[in-house]
């Protein structure tokens, strides 16, 4: 495990101001993130397939003008959102 500092030392850098976030869900699982309605986002799957607000999504997905994305697994799923503020 990697300390608290060698990870910050190791982490990407984005240089915009965005928040990065990722999740694990299973079949039968939902959950929902509050993209905010003037905002962009881009959610990848990293493992499985999801459906973002009633869209598939294997390679990736663009959202805006949302307000709250729903994000459910099509099969046992790990995604990475990114969230341009």
């Amino acid at each position: 495990m990697l300390s608290n500092s060698l990870s910050f030392r190791l982490a990407l850098p984005i240089h915009a101001r965005a928040r990065v976030r990722g999740a694990t869900l299973t079949v039968g699982e939902t959950i929902e993130y509050a993209l905010g309605d003037r905002r962009n986002g881009y959610l990848v799957p990293t493992a499985g397939a999801v459906e973002i607000t009633r869209i598939a999504a294997h390679a990736g997905a663009a959202v805006n003008n949302i307000g709250a994305v729903k994000i459910t697994p099509v099969q046992d799923s790990e995604f990475v959102m990114v969230d341009a503020l």
